[in-house]
């Protein structure tokens, strides 16, 4: 993959982002369709591509106070609080956004198209692939967790279609969707009748470069196929043989191919990405410390008891003269509220030390938190300077691919190594983290080298064992969605593993005694009967509540969608 520079501020700064001033010209556009004809197919994109990834309220409702606490990914500052799994509110950025901002904007692409002069039009054509592969994602991305949603009569309106889009089941979706991506990647693929108009750097994932489209969009079928391994397993099979049957060069094959948005330390700055209050959770910092996990460092910062600090300790008498700092300073934070309620237990790792030092007053804190940079990477370091790497987001990663290739291996689906790309998984996984960490600056971070990779998968509990296969790739897979926690969270939905006893723990969470159920779709809105769409939703909801599982109501978070069978 070409490391293009990372031009996303010089594009902001000419234009393609949205203005005060071009917020109204949004509202016309949308009233309007030939208020829209100036604009460049390649600018939509481009628009479509930030819009997806600037949403600073799913960073810090959806990720850092939902499911990064739900999948014990980390836990608030003071530890997890109560019932904190039922608190749904504000839950999921993500549906408006397909509608008004991501989808819209990719259909805008091929309805710019037809406008141009017929000659003109199939110079586009990969244009419009890659950016019905995107709108796939996104699509996929939010029937993920809502189930049904608007999508065949969907982004129609201001082109004479219906303003009453009928509501597509999930199986319809995901079937449509895999249509849609086979074509795109056969058309990739073919010799264009006409040169084409590259997205070069309107494309901030692969430059416009084909081949690596064609790369991502079979990795997107092979994830959404693998979501449908228990609810329709036949056709989940059968996606997934066929695209792993496909030439190795139109399959992701290192870490060159990630699917991920880059961007200036800016683009992931303000306060709703900033991260500096979730702590590290104990089941994964214990793992972690305990098998030598390389990403430790990338994954969550060192306590405060630094020499430094632990003499400062000394000489104001709240630590034995000649104490030095601890071995081991990655601590993690307690995941089930009842132990957080535990008065030893929050006596020794929740009151930290208060110590004064040229006038003023320092906090020794035992616990660590989450590497803030590597979710904002403007964050300040200990001197109080911002931060100026790199932002990266995450949409389908190589480790991911290579997880999914494991899975599939030890499920019988296909016949190659569940052990190979096990290790594949692993290795690309330490591999990134270690690029992200030195891309976006971390603090205190060493970086990576082979011989903590090959030491680490020769640990027992890493070391590959096939009657632990599944467990360990949907554990390993579990670690590498750190940044990515929707994912987690769907690994474990998928497999259900992370649980209380595999090779990775997640402890059951326990409140004054009762187990905590964790949440597994997002909670649907109610239905307004003077909604223009009143009947499309409820024969949506209607037909919905028939899944097994589905839950006492619409709004029930912890109800299933199609997918997600038990």
């Amino acid at each position: 993959m070409n490391y293009f520079k990372h031009k996303i501020l010089l594009l902001a700064a000419a234009g393609f982002l949205m203005t005060s001033c071009e917020k109204e010209a949004f509202v016309d556009i949308n009233t309007n369709p030939d208020a829209l004809s100036a604009v460049p197919p390649q600018n939509q994109f481009l628009n479509a591509t930030i819009s997806m990834h600037s949403q600073d309220f799913e960073a810090y409702y959806d990720l850092y106070r939902r499911i990064m606490p739900w999948l014990q990914y980390s836990t608030d500052i003071n530890g997890n609080q109560g019932a904190f799994t039922q608190n749904v509110d504000n839950f999921s950025q993500r549906y408006g956004r397909l509608y008004n901002g991501i989808g819209d904007r990719l259909n805008d692409v091929e309805k710019l198209v037809e406008k141009l002069p017929a000659e003109e039009q199939p110079r586009y054509q990969n244009m419009i692939r890659i950016s019905r592969i995107l709108k796939a994602y996104y699509t996929f991305y939010v029937s993920d967790i809502y189930g049904s949603i608007p999508y065949s009569e969907a982004f129609q309106g201001r082109y004479g279609g219906t303003l009453q889009p009928g509501y597509d089941t999930q199986q319809e979706i995901f079937a449509q969707l895999d249509s849609e991506l086979k074509e795109a990647i056969s058309t990739l693929k073919a010799a264009p009748s006409a040169p084409q108009i590259s997205l070069g750097q309107y494309d901030q994932y692969f430059n416009g470069n084909a081949q690596q489209w064609v790369k991502a969009g079979n990795a997107l079928r092979l994830k959404i196929a693998m979501r449908q391994l228990k609810a329709d397993p036949t056709k989940a099979e059968s996606i997934i043989k066929e695209v792993l049957a496909q030439p190795a060069a139109d399959l992701m094959s290192s870490n060159d191919d990630n699917w991920v948005f880059r961007a200036n330390a800016a683009f992931t700055g303000g306060g709703n990405w900033d991260p500096t209050s979730l702590r590290a959770p104990k089941p994964i910092v214990d793992f972690m410390w305990e098998n030598k996990d390389p990403r430790l460092d990338a994954f969550f910062t060192p306590n405060s008891y630094s020499q430094a600090n632990v003499d400062l300790l000394v000489a104001n008498n709240q630590l034995p003269a000649g104490t030095t700092a601890p071995v081991r300073r990655y601590v993690g934070s307690y995941t089930s509220p009842d132990d957080v309620k535990n008065q030893a237990i929050a006596q020794r790792f929740y009151r930290p030390r208060q110590v004064m030092s040229n006038g003023q007053q320092v906090s020794i804190d035992t616990l660590s938190f989450i590497q803030p940079r590597l979710f904002s990477a403007t964050a300040a370091d200990a001197s109080g300077n911002a931060g100026t790497g790199l932002s990266y987001l995450p949409v389908i990663t190589f480790a991911d691919f290579a997880f999914m290739r494991a899975e599939a291996a030890a499920r019988g689906i296909t016949a190659e190594s569940a052990k190979e790309w096990y290790e594949t998984g692993v290795r690309s996984s330490i591999r990134w983290y270690d690029a992200i960490a030195q891309g976006a600056n971390l603090t205190n971070y060493t970086p990576v080298t082979q011989a903590e990779i090959d030491a680490y998968l020769a640990d027992t509990d890493v070391a590959f064992n096939p009657a632990k296969a599944l467990e360990q790739i949907a554990s390993q897979a579990y670690l590498h969605f750190l940044k990515q926690p929707t994912e987690g969270w769907a690994t474990w939905k998928r497999t259900g593993f992370p649980n209380a006893t595999s090779v990775v723990p997640m402890p059951t969470l326990t409140n004054n005694g009762a187990t905590l159920v964790l949440p597994r779709r997002a909670p649907l809105g109610l239905i307004n009967p003077n909604d223009p769409n009143f009947a499309n939703k409820k024969a949506a909801y209607d037909a919905m509540a028939q899944i097994a599982g589905f839950g006492r109501d619409p709004q029930d978070a912890t109800g299933r969608v199609w997918w997600d069978r038990p």
